[in-house]
Order: structure tokens, then sequence, then C-alpha cells
């Protein structure tokens, strides 16, 4: 399998995962803004009542009709929306493993494996953990209401305390409400993104007469990550699942028996960008520390534990890299 067809057949999938997120995030966007909007005349309601104030205190700001409304509509909206986004994490999920399959397919087929075994799409969902009814990804969903109404309060009387206008208090209503939609993209790409990975590799175990492991593969540009960066080219056995970051763009490729897949690692990739690029990557201290070699470009990808997906790819703080 010669690696120009395993880069095009990786990237035709990273840009089919692209397209699908895109449209997700798109979906999640275009339902928050509707709710944001629902909550503009409580808001305005609220600003009204309070600009009646010559120097409102807090308590006389809670205490007010028009926020408590605006309170507990903005919870109750919020929690409807987080419904919704639990629809799109399992329908994405869904459309994200059917997509792995066809990639492990079209992998196999490139190395003249025309009859690969494979799964029912749907039993491969139902085999993720973080898709389960009692798991952490729905535990920390159902609090994404209360937790950003709590910091849009926050917020709102922050602006009573400083004794913001009512545009700048708007403002600020907006920019606490965008942790909503943060946190709901957030939660909806990383569940299709493990999906998908966790996919490929089901489809690896169920032909592991052909499939010896996999190789982690990453777009390697300049967005990527240095913890990715030095993931990329590395070889993995089929019991071992990708634990990747939240929101990464990587995605494996099965290494076939009888071929030998030439991947260039990511330490290579990086060797050959220019100085101002390896600087701007890694940051002006670690490109420092490396260059004289405090630590080796391995040691920049590190595991930190999660409550959802347990441990994950994460980039080694500078002073961990460099404390020996």
């Amino acid at each position: 399998m010669p690696e120009l067809t395993v880069n095009e057949l990786a990237r035709a999938f990273k840009a089919a995962i692209d397209r699908q997120d895109a449209a997700a995030l798109t979906r999640l966007a275009k339902s928050y803004k509707a709710l944001y909007e629902r909550m503009q005349d409580k808001l305005d309601s609220y600003l009204l009542a309070l600009s009646k104030f010559d120097a409102p205190t807090k308590a006389q700001a809670r205490r007010l009709t028009q926020y408590k409304k605006l309170m507990d509509a903005l919870e109750s909206e919020l929690g409807k929306y987080a419904a919704y986004v639990e629809v799109e994490i399992r329908n994405n999920a869904l459309a994200g493993v059917e997509l792995a399959v066809k990639q492990t397919e079209a992998f196999l087929r490139a190395a003249g494996y025309s009859m690969p075994a494979t799964l029912p799409t749907r039993a491969i969902v139902n085999m993720l953990d973080f898709l389960q009814e009692d798991s952490p990804l729905w535990k920390r969903l159902s609090l994404l209401g209360p937790e950003n109404a709590r910091k849009v309060a926050d917020s709102l009387l922050e602006a009573v305390t400083f004794g913001y206008n009512p545009a700048k208090t708007a403002k600020m209503f907006e920019t606490a409400m965008g942790g909503g939609l943060t946190d709901a993209m957030r939660m909806s790409r990383t569940a299709q993104l493990y999906a998908t990975r966790e996919a490929n590799r089901a489809m690896y175990v169920a032909n592991e007469d052909v499939v010896s492991g996999w190789i982690w593969w990453s777009s390697l540009d300049t967005d990527t990550c240095m913890a990715c960066a030095a993931e990329h080219g590395t070889f993995h056995t089929n019991d071992e699942s990708m634990d990747s970051h939240y929101n990464c763009r990587c995605t494996s490729i099965p290494v076939v028996k009888g071929y030998d897949d030439k991947i260039q690692t990511g330490e290579d990739w990086f060797a050959g960008l220019s100085e101002k690029e390896q600087r701007d990557m890694m940051g002006g201290e670690t490109y420092a520390a490396w260059k004289e070699g405090r630590f080796g470009f391995s040691d920049l990808a590190t595991r930190r534990h999660d409550d959802v997906y347990g441990e994950m790819l994460a980039r080694t703080p500078l002073q961990d890299l460099i404390q020996n």
C-alpha cells in the first residue's frame, strides 16, 4: 500500500468527517441562535427595570421579578437545548461510525482485500461506553443548563456591581451565553470523533487476520497541536484505543499484513519546517528548551484523565518537560 495512497485515503476520510462536523455545528449554532433570540425580550425587560435604580445593588437586582423570569426562562431553554444536543450527538455518532466502516473497507480494498469482515454500525454504536444512558457524557450534558445559567447570572450581577450601562451589560450577557454553545459544540464534536475512532478499531479487530495494528495519523499542518504531531506515525496494537484530546482532528491508518507502509513520523515532518514555524508551533520557551536538548520530541505527548473518555492525549507542560 503506497504511502501516497494511504495519505490520500486518510485525507479523504478526514475531509468527509469535517463536512459532517461542519453541518452538525451549523445546526447547533442555528438552534442556539433561536434560543438566544427568545431571551432578548426578557433581557430588555430586566435592563429596563434595573435602569430605574440610581445605584442598584446585587440584592436589588436579584429581587427583580424581571431578573427571576429571565433566569428561569434561560435555565428552562438551556435544558431543552441539552436534550436537543443529546439527539444530535447520537445521530452524529452513528453517521461517524458509518463513515469509519467505509473508510476501513477502503483501506483494505486498496491493499487487495475485497471481502473484509464487517460489523453492523448500530452494533458498534451500542458498544461505545460513553454513549450509554448512565455515562458521564450525559451527566455532563445535563449540567449544561444549570452551569451556563449560573455563569450568565454571575455576569449580570457583575455588571450591577461595577455599574455598567445597559449596552455593556447586554454585551456581557451575550458573551456569557456563548459559553453554552461552545460547550455543546465541544461535546458533540468530540463524541463524533471518538465514535469514528472506535469504529475504526472495531473493524481492525474484526479483521485481525490481515490488520496487525494501526498508525496514528494527523493532518500535519501548522494548526496541529504538538502532542498530535509527536504521536503522528506511531504504531499501536488493535487493543489500544486512540485516546486523543477534545476536538482532535487525528485519525488512524490500519497496518495491513504483507505491506510495508512508510509513514513519515511527526518528528521528521517537524524537522522540515522553518525555524519560525517550529517556534510558532512550540512556543518560544519550549522551542528554546527543545533546541538545547532538554527533552525529546516524543516527550511532548502525555496523558491526562477525563471523566468522560478516560485517559486523553495532552501536551506536556514545559515545567514537566524540563524538571529533570
